[in-house]
């Protein structure tokens, strides 16, 4: 009964967490918009800002995001 428990308690916690990672990634990507990102590339930029390893690619869209962002 106790195991049942803890594994009910577990998926209530992954659920919590997985919620507040949308959560976040839906503000981050509503204050992209905000700062002059267009609402596409904001979509896409926004799951790169937390990636730790990025292709060149990504890099230059990260890149080009992030000085358009600092140039408002």
């Amino acid at each position: 009964m106790a195991e049942l428990d803890l594994t009910m308690e577990s998926k209530e916690d992954r659920r919590h967490v997985q919620d507040k990672q949308l959560s976040q990634n839906h503000i981050l990507i509503q204050n992209l918009i905000r700062a002059g990102v267009p609402s596409e590339e904001a979509y896409q930029v926004a799951p790169l800002l937390k990636k730790v390893q990025r292709s060149p690619d990504e890099e230059a869209l990260v890149k080009k995001v992030w000085l358009r962002v600092r140039s408002q």
